[in-house]
């Protein structure tokens, strides 16, 4: 199997866990009836697409889950978003080490929360991270790799990308990118063959 490039990982359940709980205790604790949907039900592919502002999100977020919207809540949401953040996983950063030392370079590609855009800005060089807010696109559209492989100026066989979502792994492959359904207990095993 040819040496890739570039390895390219997802952020949340790749780099590190992640769920919206507190989030939605907090939209709970917050609801003006019991009527309220859970933040987990809302749907937030707009704002990861980058087409709302955090205080539009936070609007909309409020409304869906019946929280009567004030100003003052957008940083208890920015609070709670990044309360659903866990710890790196030790298996993601040793895979990324072993990837460097083997002079493959490490990029991020996922349709992140722009609220969390600090979770991973260490992770990579600024030129290899590509997230939906930016690009407008969200995974598995196969034009978010697409253009990520042409940014990169590089062919889609020299590109190995992590996710844990198959359906994002399917969509990469079927333009001939190599792809990994990640689970920390054998993403080592799982990059050997890229070494």
């Amino acid at each position: 199997m040819p040496q890739p490039e570039f390895a390219i990982f997802d952020i949340g359940q790749v780099i590190y866990p992640y769920t919206l709980a507190p989030l939605d205790a907090l939209m709970k604790s917050l609801a003006v009836d019991n009527d309220g949907r859970s933040a987990p039900e809302y749907d937030y592919n707009p704002y990861m697409r980058g087409e709302l502002t955090a205080e539009d999100f936070a609007r909309e977020l409020c409304l869906f889950c019946h929280v009567k919207y004030d100003k003052k809540l957008l940083p208890l949401i920015d609070e709670a978003l990044h309360r659903g953040r866990g710890e790196k996983y030790p298996q993601t950063l040793e895979a990324m080490r072993l990837l460097r030392e083997k002079g493959i370079k490490i990029g991020i590609l996922s349709n992140a929360m722009p609220a969390l855009n600090d979770g991973y800005i260490e992770m990579a060089e600024p030129e290899y991270v590509f997230v939906s807010y930016n690009m407008g696109l969200l995974k598995p559209d196969v034009k978010i790799y697409q253009t990520m492989a042409k940014k990169l100026k590089t062919s889609y066989e020299k590109i190995l990308f992590i996710d844990d979502k198959e359906i994002n792994i399917r969509a990469a492959q079927s333009l001939g990118i190599n792809g990994i359904i990640f689970k920390p207990e054998t993403i080592l095993q799982e990059i050997e063959p890229y070494l």
